[in-house]
């Protein structure tokens, strides 16, 4: 039998929730309607056991997508200079991370890596290759109440200077031997040296999960 760990409850959730909303969208008949909403409070209920989020954000972030439920989309910009990676200090947390956010609507993949780039570190990249695409749960200890996609590109920089942004109070370049304290919910150091092994190695092929 399946260990009943966070993870596990976290996919039955998404399930409960993902059957719930595609019913919604739907269905004609008023009573499974009704059963369709319970089982989005059901699987809220779920979530309230495994995670430290509130019913409100929960609400709003679990249930504001109505129709058939697929993957976030997270892009992350991977930028080495003289072998020392180029990261960024977020303002909520106060850690460090890639350039990087939620893909855009209307957005191509490369040009959401541009933008966010230049917006949180100040400099002008041009992007080269993805160097990986992988589920955000997947590597994360503490489970997030929805599947996220991850994709890495490799930039280099063709201009600009260091300035912080909104959600940035850092800008830096660092050692991939001398990180600082990273922002693992956005990025652990793990991938980082990954994304480092993939830079050195060109003829590497990009990884996924």
């Amino acid at each position: 039998m399946e260990k009943q760990t966070p993870q596990h409850w976290l996919t039955i959730a998404k399930k409960i929730n993902s059957i719930a909303q595609t019913g919604l969208a739907f269905t004609k008949d008023k009573f499974d309607r009704e059963r369709y909403t319970e089982l989005l409070d059901l699987s809220i209920e779920i979530l309230n056991n495994i995670t430290d989020i509130d019913t409100g954000k929960l609400n709003f972030v679990f249930n504001r997508d109505i129709g058939y439920q697929t993957p976030k989309v997270g892009i992350r910009a991977v930028v080495f200079e003289n072998e020392k990676i180029l990261l960024v200090k977020e303002k909520m947390d106060g850690k460090w991370s890639l350039p990087g956010g939620y893909a855009d609507t209307g957005m191509l993949p490369s040009e959401i890596a541009v933008n966010e780039v230049k917006e949180e570190s100040g400099y002008d990249v041009k992007p080269l290759r993805i160097l990986g695409l992988i589920d955000y749960n997947k590597h994360q200890e503490r489970p997030f109440p929805f599947d996220v996609y991850q994709l890495f590109m490799e930039c280099e920089i063709i201009g600009g200077q260091p300035q912080t942004g909104i959600e940035t109070s850092d800008v830096g370049f660092f050692d991939i031997t001398d990180l600082p304290e990273l922002s693992e919910r956005r990025v652990t150091k793990q991938q980082i040296l990954k994304m480092h092994e993939l830079y050195q190695n060109k003829d590497m092929a990009p990884i996924f999960d």
